[in-house]
């Protein structure tokens, strides 16, 4: 891969993706939707003996004329919805890893290494959060990266963003910088929100920096900035960003809105700044909050397998109304129980169609719901043909707390077993809340029952912050990212029920006191 890297990157970044390049792509690209996606299954999936979708085909009695037929019948997305009432489909933990696929009387296991797309050329690697249990790798070519920024150049023109600068306030993630160098777009600055980064990834980005420099471009070492002291990235906004130079922030979704409210106590606006928002949910307080101080929003859904998946729609009807990117995924709703005996959501689905692509899904699922609905909305990404709408965007399968990604099944690990056996009480005595407030912040809220008797909260939060940071490098960077925002507050509360009366370990709240 490094001299893959060393190789391809000057080419990479002496062709510099156009307006009028990507809306070829993209026209491209939703022109040939269904064959595209019947030569992609064909080569990774048909071919590859181990592919998990050739698996769950079979057991379908789905063969690749079978498939072919069925798309020439139904569509490409009626297509999925027959497999994925059939069983063809991949829920989060089966993608993960961490539970195998029972399908009738048929059980599969997979690894989360199974799902890579065997024709990929990768240049680089990043790690996923973590979450399945293990940190993973997930190999990523420059060829996907510039496809990504073929959405990037038309949702930035979509919202009228012309020639901006960079400013990053997350971990070592590579792949934004590449794309943003790729469109032309100067990196001023990139913050780091927790103190040091592991080893290895210092060492991955001094050698990046370095080929980058050698190119002609430039790309900064991240620099320590606080989440408790927004205040330092707010002044830097304050002293660099006008209408004339405008500048992007790639940050959490959290750290946006601490950005714009220290410069509403400063009574300065954001003038000139876009803060696109990752990592979280986009609600209206949080929207709200990010506009009053003068700065334009943006926000995207994507996963590190499958990245680049919808940007926000310009004219949208909700604060988190996204364009699902036709070109490269098709998408379906699918109800499913969360888990067996538990309460049924309208899992979103996932269809990759690009050769490009690190993980290939079919029916893949990233432990999230989302409405999904076809209109035409007037923007410049609808014009393109881009009419299906993502909103609503809600994870049944994980926290997401500033960014950061913890399974369910490693929650409920940590509430009905450690912390038990450490502070006392049984497994139904502990709950964990994810919580919006009225002012847009995010927090945790460990309910812990009464009769469990006295604790130590302090020590109760050091525990959890403790055990989620277990598994290796990621889960302790996102563990950190959790402390120094101080997202954890005890409660000595019973566990809330849901309507049907059941105690879940963990909830999913989105604005405090309901449900």
């Amino acid at each position: 891969m490094v001299a893959r890297l060393t190789r391809d990157l000057p080419a990479y970044l002496r062709t510099p993706m156009t307006l009028d390049e990507a809306g070829r792509r993209v026209r491209h690209g939703l022109a040939h939707r269904e064959r595209r996606f019947l030569d992609l299954v064909d080569r990774t999936v048909y071919r590859h003996a181990a592919s998990p979708y050739r698996r769950l085909l079979e057991h379908a009695g789905c063969e690749r004329g079978d498939l072919a037929d069925l798309v020439t019948r139904e569509g490409l997305e009626g297509a999925l919805e027959a497999l994925a009432d059939r069983g063809v489909y991949v829920t989060y933990d089966e993608l993960k890893g961490r539970r195998p696929a029972v399908r009738g009387s048929a059980r599969f296991t997979f690894s989360a290494r199974d799902f890579d797309n065997p024709i990929l050329k990768p240049h680089y690697v990043v790690f996923t959060s973590g979450s399945g249990g293990t940190p993973s790798r997930v190999r990523q070519s420059l060829a996907y990266t510039a496809d990504g920024a073929t959405t990037v150049a038309l949702a930035f023109d979509a919202h009228g963003i012309r020639n901006p600068r960079n400013l990053f306030w997350f971990g070592p993630l590579v792949t934004w910088p590449l794309v943003h160098l790729m469109l032309g777009q100067p990196i001023e600055a990139w913050f780091s929100p927790v103190p040091s980064l592991p080893p290895l990834a210092q060492a991955a980005l001094r050698s990046m920096s370095l080929l980058i420099r050698a190119s002609g471009r430039r790309l900064p070492m991240p620099r320590f900035r606080d989440l408790q002291e927004p205040e330092r990235v707010t002044a830097w906004l304050l002293d660099h960003a006008d209408a004339e130079r405008p500048v992007v922030v790639n940050l959490r979704t959290s750290s946006a809105v601490r950005v714009a409210r220290a410069a509403q106590a400063l009574g300065r606006p954001l003038d000139g700044v876009t803060l696109h928002c990752r990592g979280e949910p986009l609600s209206l307080a949080r929207r709200r909050h990010i506009e009053q101080a003068g700065a334009r929003v943006l926000t995207s859904y994507a996963s590190v397998e499958l990245p680049f998946v919808a940007y926000l729609c310009p004219l949208g009807a909700e604060a988190d109304d996204l364009h699902l990117c036709l070109n490269r995924y098709a998408a379906i709703g699918h109800e499913r129980p969360i888990f067996e005996g538990g309460p049924s959501v309208e899992s979103l689905l996932l269809t990759s169609l690009n050769g490009t692509v690190a993980k290939i899904a079919l029916n893949t699922e990233l432990g999230d719901s989302a409405r999904i609905e076809q209109r035409a909305c007037g923007c410049s990404l609808g014009a393109l043909g881009l009419r299906t709408h993502l909103s609503e965007i809600r994870s049944f399968e994980k926290l997401s707390s500033e960014g950061t990604t913890f399974a369910r099944g490693d929650v409920l690990a940590i509430l009905e077993e450690i912390l038990p056996a450490r502070f006392g009480g049984s497994a139904v005595d502990y709950q964990l809340v994810e919580e919006e407030d009225a002012e847009g912040a995010s927090r945790l809220i460990l309910r812990v029952h009464p009769n469990v008797g006295p604790i130590d909260e302090a020590a109760m939060r050091a525990a959890l912050l403790e055990a989620l940071g277990r598994g290796g490098p990621v889960d302790a960077y996102q563990a950190g990212l959790l402390s120094r925002a101080g997202s954890i507050v005890v409660r000595r509360l019973p566990p809330l029920a849901t309507r049907a009366g059941k105690v879940l370990p963990f909830q999913l709240l989105r604005t405090a006191g309901r449900t």
